[in-house]
């Protein structure tokens, strides 16, 4: 007997695990309450949409329970990155391996990436509904019935000739028109995503689905994203890009450390370092705990260059400089005024003028420069989720142990990845596994 799956969620793993049920014979509806379905993988990898990454996996993903990364690594392997080259080359779509290990389409445009996998769909005959909003989801032992609301857009009265605010608020009531839904299910696949970026979809629904079926939800919290820190300088050197080694401290033990470019805002620090430690700190900040980031904003300068550097200035080999222009030597100009100004050292004042050690002090701060962080940018802002739907509550086929014929992939587990196609891989990963199953 063919099973009839459905899945709740059009993003990345929603998409996939419909493909696979549907190519081991099942028979497939994606439900998706936005107006189309993929729009997450439009805004991944900058446009560019960083499939997956060749590089070992381990060490890459976080679970608030340990003991889930065996799990979590055991359905990597199941379904890596080779197989999910393999996959969208059966789709006609090729790709590529940078450097860093990060795995694009050849024309690096994320839109080919939603394309195909919305072709896919079209020729496995997977019914697709969009601007579905899910009202219940009821369970029996052999699957279950789902009620929904779809909304239908009206076409405007082109006869009508109005203008302004009248026009405006005319669309706003022709828009929408609701129309039940009730499908019947074998197999449910619960793909919703966390929070992360709802403006793609992700408004956090599927957490609501997953306690009614008995789950427990570790709190989500945003995770690659920005940290907000205290500062009234931090305007001042807004905008400024550095290459930097960045080290997270909670409550004073030193807990993660990072390299790249650093990104300085005018409400703290952003960038791919800052990105990949931002899950840690935000959940130490969530427990309470006191979170610091210690920057090295000349990491170029080993311990003897700075040592010759400071044997030069106590020679007077840069007298005729300013202060500020010793230290722009090393850093971008709105950083050396603002270190400066933080040792109370006027913009004029040349280094023949003061003491060494103030000038060394200077430049020792640039290399160990302290601010504290005092929370992170909305999940708006995130691009993913940390937490949710804890990992030992599913078998290895993502099957709820709460709920039979009920499988959740993707985001709305507790599992995350670093930057750098890792977060794509476990959707591909756990929608792949869960769609096959769940056609068996």
């Amino acid at each position: 007997m063919t099973n009839r799956v459905v899945v709740i969620g059009g993003g990345a793993s929603g998409l996939v695990a419909a493909i696979f049920a549907a190519q081991n014979g099942a028979k497939v509806t994606i439900l998706e309450h936005r107006d189309r379905v993929g729009k997450k993988l439009l805004m991944t990898g900058n446009g560019k949409c960083n499939l997956t990454n060749m590089n070992d996996v381990h060490g890459k993903y976080y679970s608030s329970d340990k003991n889930s990364l065996d799990k979590i690594y055991d359905a990597l392997a199941r379904f890596d990155a080779r197989e999910t080259r393999k996959f969208f080359k059966s789709l006609g779509l090729y790709t590529k391996e940078k450097r860093d290990g990060g795995v694009y389409p050849v024309s690096e445009q994320a839109a080919v990436v939603v394309d195909v996998l919305r072709s896919a769909c079209a020729s496995l005959n997977i019914r697709i509904i969009t601007e579905c909003e899910i009202e219940d989801i009821m369970v029996s032992k052999k699957g279950g019935q789902i009620r929904a609301r779809q909304y239908l857009h009206k076409e405007e009265n082109q006869s009508t000739v109005i203008s302004g605010n009248e026009k405006k608020k005319a669309q706003e009531y022709l828009e929408l028109e609701q129309k039940k839904v009730m499908i019947d299910y074998d197999r449910l696949i619960l793909a919703t995503g966390g929070r992360a970026a709802a403006n793609s979809g992700s408004d956090g629904s599927g957490y609501q689905f997953a306690r009614s079926f008995g789950h427990h939800i570790v709190k989500p919290l945003p995770a690659l994203v920005q940290l907000q820190c205290a500062g009234d300088f931090f305007r001042a050197i807004a905008g400024v890009r550095v290459q930097s080694i960045v080290q997270l401290y909670v409550d004073g033990s030193k807990v993660a450390i990072q390299d790249g470019e650093l990104q300085l805002t005018d409400y703290g620090i952003s960038g791919i370092p800052v990105f990949q430690l931002s899950r840690i700190a935000a959940r130490a900040l969530y427990d309470k705990k006191t979170c610091e980031v210690r920057i090295n904003f000349i990491p170029f300068l080993a311990k003897q260059d700075m040592e010759q550097l400071f044997k030069k200035i106590e020679n007077e080999h840069y007298q005729y400089k300013t202060v500020q222009e010793l230290v722009a030597g090393l850093v971008h100009k709105k950083l050396a005024a603002m270190i400066c100004k933080q040792h109370k050292i006027r913009s004029e004042v040349t280094i023949n003028q003061i003491k060494i050690q103030e000038i060394c002090s200077c430049v020792e701060h640039l290399a160990d420069f302290r601010v504290h962080v005092t929370g992170t940018n909305s999940f708006e802002s995130a691009q993913v989720c940390s937490g949710g739907v804890s990992l030992t509550e599913v078998d290895e086929t993502f099957q709820s142990k709460k709920c039979k014929n009920v499988y959740l992939v993707g985001e709305l587990l507790d599992c995350d990845g670093i930057c750098g196609g890792y977060n794509l891989q476990w959707a591909w990963t756990t929608g792949a596994i869960a769609g096959k199953e769940a056609a068996k």
